[in-house]
């Protein structure tokens, strides 16, 4: 198994059904690189989980730290998803198939389910931060890790509110950072 790259692979991705949201690694590996670095991740304040088209979900355990080359990233995520890892993966993530999106935030747990789009009504980070966070409740912050389009339906339609933070479409590390920044503000950490 390898993961599709558009820099590689642009052949096979153009016969693809929604080509523009993939054969790009470096969206999410560059998302995780912002989200594991930060005092709310490795603390234990953050739960971090990426779900696949092709319905795998894949938890990152606390204090992981990804590979910080996507070539190594690319390598890693090629073995869990082809369920050919060991005990190192194993170590640092959980994986788990046939996840739908629904599945996947109901075994979280999760209370209300805010998703990030330059589609979403307009709202300052900071203060939608400051509203949706609470202290005896579990928020999921979904984040699109694809270089163009939008979310599925069904986030879509879970979503309790899709708003934009940004006049300006935002790459996903630069979304990821910020939500990750606000929480911290948002609970001293």
């Amino acid at each position: 198994m390898q993961i599709l790259d558009q820099n590689f692979h642009a052949k096979i991705l153009a016969s693809l059904n929604d080509r523009e949201k993939r054969g790009r690694p470096d969206v999410v590996h560059l998302a995780l690189l912002d989200a594991t670095s930060t005092p709310l991740f490795q603390d234990g304040f953050l739960g971090l989980f990426l779900r696949t088209r092709q319905g795998f979900a894949i938890q990152v355990k606390t204090g992981t730290r990804p590979p910080r080359t996507l070539q190594r990233f690319c390598g890693v995520m090629a073995k869990l998803l082809s369920g050919k890892y060991g005990a190192e993966e194993e170590r640092l993530f959980s994986i788990e198939s046939n996840q739908s999106f629904e599945m996947l935030v109901k075994a979280q747990g999760v209370d209300r389910i805010i998703s990030l789009s330059s589609l979403g009504l307009p709202f300052s980070l900071r203060d939608l931060v400051a509203s949706e966070t609470h202290e005896d409740g579990n928020t999921a912050w979904v984040i699109g890790g694809f270089a163009h389009g939008h979310f599925e339906k069904e986030v879509i339609q879970l979503s309790d509110l899709v708003a934009s933070i940004s006049k300006r479409t935002l790459p996903a590390h630069v979304v990821s950072a910020r939500i990750c920044y606000e929480l911290e503000v948002h609970s001293n950490i």
